[in-house]
């Protein structure tokens, strides 16, 4: 009767532990959660233009029409107010081809000349897929001209990552947010994308310091 009673005594205690440990790791999941949506939400309200040498436009998706999605029209809109302003003397447009044609980089480079942009002033990165394939095309573009100052223009909720991904590049790069795109302007987009950035920036600090799974690589790639 004694053993029994330890043994169920020990099985209790186990299933507990069971459940003990997912809730604990969840919990601490939603704390980190919480403090980098705090720290994206504070960087995207920071604007650090200045004189640098290049501003870099990062790309966002292009509509079926092969025009620019709201958020990208915002970008480049931004991007194009401060070269015009005086903050640099090139334009570096980044994305490559997504669902629809052309290219993110080729659609903010006609909107960049229609609004007087001149053509030796526009420098495009069209083949990249993510925004670490953009700034690691700019940094060796950057890098071919001698230039070592850059601003980086995209949506307020994606700067924090882009200037981590920038820094850990060794690009010298200041954010300057495109504060009138509808992810930040409309409150529940803002929650949304601030949220799913801050999932983002724990993924890519986790793939970077432990390296993407093998499945994860293989999908991305088209070999599953």
């Amino acid at each position: 009767m004694f053993a029994n009673v330890i043994i169920a005594v020990v099985k209790t205690s186990v299933r507990r532990r069971i459940w003990i440990l997912p809730l604990c790791a969840l919990v601490a999941l939603l704390v980190v959660v919480g403090v980098l949506y705090q720290r994206v939400d504070a960087q995207a309200q920071i604007d650090q233009a200045q004189p640098v040498d290049a501003i870099i436009v990062l790309g966002s998706a292009v509509r079926p029409s092969g025009r620019a999605s709201p958020s990208l029209n915002a970008r480049i809109q931004h991007g194009i107010a401060l070269y015009k302003a005086g903050y640099a003397s090139h334009l570096i447009l980044t994305g490559g081809l997504g669902q629809y044609p052309p290219t993110e980089a080729e659609v903010m480079r006609r909107l960049a000349a229609a609004a007087g942009v001149p053509a030796e002033a526009i420098v495009l990165e069209d083949t990249s897929h993510s925004t670490e394939e953009q700034l690691t095309n700019v940094k060796q573009i950057m890098g071919a001209r001698g230039w070592r100052s850059a601003l980086i223009v995209s949506d307020p909720f994606h700067l924090y990552r882009a200037d981590m991904m920038a820094r850990d590049l060794g690009l010298v790069a200041y954010g300057s947010p495109a504060s009138n795109s509808p992810t930040y302007t409309a409150p529940h987009l803002r929650v949304w994308y601030t949220t799913r950035e801050a999932i983002a920036i724990l993924w890519y600090q986790a793939t970077r310091a432990f390296g993407e799974p093998a499945w994860l690589y293989a999908l991305l790639k088209g070999k599953v």
